[in-house]
């Protein structure tokens, strides 16, 4: 049985720089994004503060190494350092501690990678001499600004005035000016936990049944997955620039649902995004379970006797009370 988690979150982030793009001169730039908004009838593209999903993967990836460390799970060299260049040619896996064959297939590179690194199982790799083609089991997308809000214009991306010292051997200072975001955020993750220590059916034979490790093993994976995205959403730990523009944050509204075939919740761009995700399970008529939590003015969503909702008290009990229905489905499937 397919067993997923897909969370979708509206986050105030204030005076962040945790995504810059470029320096120009004395400027650093933050990454922007173009987003097409619809208003009055007319369609328009604006360009929008924004946080990239390799940011917030690398983040995620950074405390899933620590966490699979600390819970005894193997995690190669260079993912232990945050160095995620991935098992990609003969060198870099040599280089992360892999001792690939050159006559192994490719599932057999896959096997060997995978049995020795969590973060190249979860977050995958490509292999290119095999080639063996393992995809992320867990999905981020870029964090942009709120639908909502941008209809009203409540977003800034505006450069601020700084000056450093120039130096010992000349007078005066030096101006330069960061530009920063200040957004109510939309964060979406998820990730297929059934698929979590199974091998890629695109490196076996056609019609034949890749394989997986020991289901202890998967299950032991997938709670590391799960702790790791708790400590990520928990510390708010993610992202550049922290040690001077550390952003003033506050989460909203999120919602996290436990699903039993692969399933994307609807992002928060309004008021509407938990109670659509539940007419849309519900009109999937699968099995579902759905954790909200919300300091909001939300549509209020209403499951039926195959989609569950549960409202909680936090976001992170949200997040909690989901991981352990997903745990707890995973670990039935397995049997």
């Amino acid at each position: 049985m397919y067993v997923g988690l897909s969370i979708s979150a509206r986050i105030l982030l204030n005076a962040e720089a945790l995504n810059m793009a470029e320096s120009v001169g004395n400027v650093v730039r933050h990454r922007k994004a173009p987003v097409v908004l619809k208003k009055d009838n007319e369609v328009q593209v604006v360009y929008v503060p924004a946080i990239s999903g390799e940011s917030l993967a690398h983040a995620y990836q950074v405390y899933l190494a620590q966490t699979a460390k600390e819970m005894g799970l193997p995690v190669c060299s260079c993912c232990e350092r945050g160095v995620f260049i991935k098992s990609s040619d003969d060198n870099a896996a040599k280089k992360c501690g892999h001792a690939i064959s050159k006559k192994m297939g490719a599932l057999e590179v896959e096997r060997k990678i995978i049995s020795s690194c969590v973060v190249e199982d979860v977050g995958g790799f490509l292999y290119t001499p095999a080639p063996a083609k393992r995809t992320s089991r867990f999905r981020v997308g870029y964090m942009l600004p709120t639908l909502d809000t941008l209809q009203s214009g409540a977003f800034g991306n505006e450069p601020e005035f700084h000056v450093r010292f120039s130096g010992a051997d000349q007078e005066g200072q030096i101006p330069y000016y960061v530009e920063i975001g200040s957004a109510l955020y939309n964060f979406t993750y998820s990730i297929d936990l059934s698929e979590i220590g199974r091998l890629s059916s695109d490196n076996a034979e056609l019609g034949k049944d890749p394989g997986a490790l020991p289901a202890e093993e998967r299950l032991k994976r997938a709670d590391a997955a799960l702790a790791a995205l708790k400590r990520f959403l928990g510390t708010m730990l993610f992202g550049a620039k922290r040690t001077r523009f550390n952003p003033q944050w506050e989460v909203f509204s999120l919602q996290a649902a436990v699903v039993t075939i692969p399933f994307e919740v609807t992002p928060g761009n309004d008021l509407n995004f938990v109670r659509e995700t539940v007419e849309r399970l519900k009109a999937l008529d699968k099995e579902a379970y759905v954790y909200y939590f919300s300091k909001e003015d939300l549509a209020e969503p209403e499951g039926n006797e195959r989609v569950r909702v549960e409202r909680a008290s936090n976001y992170l009990e949200a997040v909690a009370k989901a991981s352990e229905k997903a745990m707890e489905l995973l670990r039935a499937s397995l049997k």
